[in-house]
């Protein structure tokens, strides 16, 4: 388990998750299965945004996430969060979407 704070900042800043994967690569994790962001001030659970949702996409494809939702907490595969996504990767750059992957 690997945790990480959002360093908010009115430029931007690093969310929870991305500074969560960087501990995890630092301290040799590789096989991330699953990530959740809880807020503060009592805020529960949260989604992530759109940056964090495509690094999970294109480094840990099946990633399962926890989101809130009317019914509570549920649980989906990264690539439902995705919709038309395009693939990156170091070697290849960006490639065209695959709809075959999301059948």
């Amino acid at each position: 388990m690997f945790a990480g704070v959002n360093t908010f900042h009115f430029t931007g800043g690093p969310c929870a998750e991305l500074v969560a994967l960087g501990a995890a690569r630092a301290n040799r994790g590789r096989g991330i299965t699953t990530i959740v962001a809880v807020g503060n001030h009592g805020r529960g659970v949260v989604g992530p945004c759109g940056r964090d949702r495509q690094v999970l996409f294109d480094y840990y494809p099946g990633t399962r996430v926890l989101l809130p939702s009317i019914e509570g907490v549920r649980v989906v595969a990264i690539e439902t969060l995705m919709p038309f996504a395009a693939t990156w990767s170091m070697a290849g750059g960006v490639q065209q979407f695959d709809d075959e992957r999301f059948r």
